[in-house]
């Protein structure tokens, strides 16, 4: 598939700030065994667990600009990703979440996604720093984040096992040629 053949499949993709309505669709997308063996500690979250993550993430936007977006495609109303900037523990800091569904894998939407958020947390007078973490099996979101200029900064232990994060700072080159942004609607 040639580039010009990927962006034209591609095309029509946008982001959207999540809301209380995204409940069910971001829900399902976050049952499919593919999406939550890495995510969640590898069981399918809860309804709850998804309806506190939008709602918290309602509070950031209003607060900090750090927020949910799902990934649509035009002429559809079906949740295709989801990429999450929320507070990190240390300061002037957000770590970066996303999930994409399974027959989107492979196509560049992870990386997209990802560097539409970390464009949008570096806008931010407050955010300096984004990070993000896998479990080590997980070689599709390692790809994604050195994909983004990435480095590594600390291994780590999740309840599924050892992993890593790694980390962009504002002042750093970022990716080279940068993945093309989504647009935010």
């Amino acid at each position: 598939m040639t580039e010009s053949d990927r962006s034209a499949m591609d095309a029509g993709w946008r982001l959207r700030l999540a809301t209380a309505k995204d409940l069910d669709g971001l829900h399902a997308l976050g049952c499919k065994p593919q999406v939550y063996r890495y995510l969640f500690d590898a069981a399918p979250p809860s309804r709850q667990f998804i309806a506190d993550r939008i709602a918290q993430s309602i509070v950031d936007q209003n607060r900090t600009g750090l927020g949910m977006w799902l990934l649509l495609q035009d002429g559809s109303a079906l949740c295709a990703g989801c990429v999450e900037l929320r507070s990190y523990p240390a300061p002037r800091c957000a770590e970066l979440t996303y999930l994409l569904d399974p027959v989107h894998w492979g196509r560049g939407l992870g990386a997209r996604m990802a560097w539409t958020a970390i464009t949008q947390a570096f806008m931010s007078a407050q955010i300096d720093t984004v990070i993000a973490g896998a479990d080590r099996p997980n070689a599709a979101s390692f790809a994604v984040m050195r994909r983004l200029g990435m480095r590594f900064h600390k291994a780590v232990r999740y309840p599924l096992g050892d992993g890593a994060e790694y980390v962009l700072h504002r002042e750093d080159t970022g990716p080279k040629p940068p993945p093309a942004l989504i647009p935010l609607r």
